[in-house]
């Protein structure tokens, strides 16, 4: 078999992006080499690896037995590459992250830029996704790093605690507690919330803290986008609890007013997850060092 790993990492980008012409532009490739390639692999095997229909590929069987095993392969490759990397002490490669969209918004981009001034041979590939698929895609080994809030628990997963990501309570800017700067929680009772959707990990947090404190507040809608929620909220349906930093540009236009719970903290755990078992490199292990403050050179 005279087939090329770039072929076999080819025919999962395509996969994974969905395109030809996404999974050419990755590569460097023309759409047309790209096409090749994805034949050649057909033509190997005899069998087609994937339908081509107008607006949608989809995977055979044979291609599904395929992709496995080319992101087997691939990963393998990875840890290789990363074993040899550390006995040669050189931190360089690529580092496939994943963020929440509020941490990789506001808060990844100077620890990025710090992080790339100081290892220039490293490329950080960020990619912004929803809490469920940056957990499923460190499981199928399509991402190395993915930073969460309130990681959940998996036998197979590492979980690298980071900070205490501070919350503030949002309203519009005519609310009855727009002039407050402090209120007791009793004060949301029954309060129109706007509230993210339950399998977000921050709203069993935020669940959590309602049920110990005996407080119900009245969930008038549920979203997993926080500039859709501040955007409800500026509109005065009712208030919500959002990342502090997440709402600093709007504090400042007077747009949105902030507050805090009195005696109660608010705030939600930030930590970068990886597979259990997979070796990083140590590029990887630099960056995990640096968004846990111990990486004091960068």
């Amino acid at each position: 078999m005279k087939m090329q790993i770039k072929t076999l990492k080819t025919f999962c980008d395509v996969v994974e992006l969905h395109s030809f012409s996404e999974a050419a532009k990755v590569n460097h490739l023309t759409q047309s080499a790209v096409s090749q390639q994805i034949s050649h692999i057909e033509n190997e095997y005899g069998v087609r690896m994937i339908e081509r229909a107008q607006r949608n590929l989809t995977l055979t069987p044979a291609g599904e037995v395929f992709y496995r095993a080319c992101k087997e392969i691939l990963a393998k490759l990875e840890e290789a590459k990363s074993e040899i990397n550390e006995l040669a002490n050189v931190i360089a490669g690529t580092i496939k992250l994943e963020s929440i969209y509020t941490i990789g918004l506001h808060d990844l981009p100077i620890y990025v830029q710090r992080f790339m001034s100081k290892y220039s041979e490293v490329k950080v590939h960020l990619t912004y996704r929803h809490s469920a698929e940056i957990y499923q895609d460190i499981l199928g080994n399509m991402a190395h790093l993915g930073v969460v809030a309130e990681p959940q628990k998996n036998r197979q997963l590492d979980i690298h605690p980071c900070w205490k990501q501070q919350m503030v309570v949002i309203t519009g800017p005519q609310h009855k507690l727009a002039s407050e700067q402090v209120v007791p929680i009793s004060a949301l009772d029954r309060e129109p919330f706007v509230a993210f959707e339950r399998n977000i990990p921050t709203r069993k947090l935020l669940d959590k803290i309602f049920r110990q404190n005996k407080v119900q507040p009245d969930i008038i809608m549920t979203l997993d986008n926080i500039e859709t929620i501040k955007r409800v909220v500026e509109n005065g349906s009712g208030i919500s609890i959002v990342p502090e930093n997440s709402v600093r540009e709007e504090k400042q236009t007077g747009k949105l007013h902030t507050l805090s719970i009195e005696g109660i903290p608010l705030e939600r755990e930030i930590a970068i997850i990886s597979k259990k078992g997979r070796i990083l490199s140590n590029a990887e292990k630099k960056f995990i060092a640096l968004l846990r403050g111990e990486l004091q050179d960068a």
